[in-house]
């Protein structure tokens, strides 16, 4: 294969590896603001002193669920995506869930240093 031939291979093949990409980035995309939202609902509870995920949040549970169902590493967060639990316990599985769509979305960006020593 002489090397126009080959250039032309390597930039349908990183066309493709984009498209893929931004496809998967799209599919994300929903879940996250869907997090954050409810993330932000939830404080907005807890600081009004409620205790319990309010069962008006089934629904939009049910469908986060369903969208991240084939998301590798978020079954341990989807397991506590219920209502009637703790607003506190909600909000550390979304979190959860929030890291592992981010580590799906980016890779994973940081890794901790145990020889990092903090000064203050």
């Amino acid at each position: 294969m002489d090397m126009l031939a080959q250039t032309n291979v390597e930039i349908r093949e990183a066309e493709q590896r984009h498209r893929l990409r931004r496809a998967e980035d799209k599919r994300l995309r929903q879940p996250i603001m869907m997090v954050d939202r409810m993330l932000y609902e939830l404080e907005e509870l807890n600081v009004r002193g409620m205790k319990r995920v309010p069962l008006s949040y089934e629904e939009r549970l049910r469908t986060l669920i369903g969208l991240v169902a084939g998301v590798p590493n978020c079954g341990a967060a989807i397991e506590n995506l219920k209502v009637k639990i703790g607003i506190g316990k909600l909000m550390d599985a979304l979190f959860g869930l929030q890291e592992a769509l981010f580590v799906q979305r980016h890779g994973a960006v940081y890794e901790a240093d145990d020889d990092l020593i903090f000064a203050a």
